[in-house]
């Protein structure tokens, strides 16, 4: 239990507090001792350290200790993200070896531009949005294009696909991008409050106040318990800017 403990502090620096060297730091001690933990145990460390330089960019050091614990998806992954093709390609093919269904066939159909299968719906909900993540930040324009241009298609499967898309661009800063993706969202899903959440935060980026209280009360209206709508309305509200924030009549 106590490891798991250490693991669960790593996290939150990692994931909550986004301090990846610290979090590293802080399982130095772990990877000291990995001989003596269980299989579960070094599964668990091995991947969360992985991690963690692979969010400060060491894809190759990460892919190394994915490689120690046969974890060939986050190993090509790692790969991937460098544009590695070959080495991607090869890590990737020892999974499909034991899971010839799994997402790494369409990922890889998707950042080439060559798209063959059909993923699932749980598929695009759980990757999607992450993986436009990823490659922005490791600047992977060019598989990054090609993912997108599959974003039409994709909808098919998952009418969630343009909002997944859209969010990523907006959390990593591209508006100029995100806006088509969010609208497209709507259209494909006009009664889903979470999608009002996002137009009203990407209307607050760009700083068009008023837009952003139109959004996030559309949001409320279909959802009233939708908190993060209310709590950023109460923001807006609390701070108004007479010409440009909506009042009650």
């Amino acid at each position: 239990m106590a490891v798991f403990s250490q693991l669960n502090e790593a996290r939150d620096l990692l994931f909550r507090e986004r301090k990846a060297p610290q979090a590293e730091e802080s399982l130095r001690p772990l990877m000291a001792q990995a001989k003596a933990l269980s299989i579960e145990e070094k599964r668990a460390l091995y991947e969360l350290m992985g991690l963690a330089m692979r969010a400060q960019g060491r894809f190759e050091e990460a892919a190394q200790l994915y490689n120690q614990i046969d974890d060939y998806y986050q190993s090509g992954y790692c790969a991937m993200l460098q544009g590695k093709t070959q080495a991607m390609q090869k890590a990737w093919s020892k999974l499909l070896s034991l899971r010839q269904n799994h997402w790494c066939v369409s990922l890889y159909g998707l950042i080439s531009g060559q798209l063959r299968t059909v993923p699932t719906i749980f598929q695009v909900r759980n990757h999607m949005e992450s993986d436009i993540a990823n490659l922005i930040a490791a600047n992977r324009t060019d598989y990054l294009e090609n993912y997108l241009n599959y974003v039409d298609f994709l909808i098919q499967i998952n009418l969630e696909a343009p909002k997944f898309a859209g969010r990523a661009l907006m959390n990593a800063g591209w508006l100029d991008r995100a806006g088509k993706y969010l609208l497209q969202g709507q259209k494909a899903l006009p009664n889903d409050p979470e999608i009002y959440f996002h137009l009203g935060q990407y209307s607050v980026a760009l700083n068009h106040l008023k837009e952003a209280c139109l959004m996030l009360k559309q949001c409320l209206l279909i959802s009233p318990t939708y908190r993060p709508a209310s709590d950023l309305l109460e923001t807006l509200t609390d701070n108004p800017q007479d010409s440009i924030i909506p009042q009650e009549s």
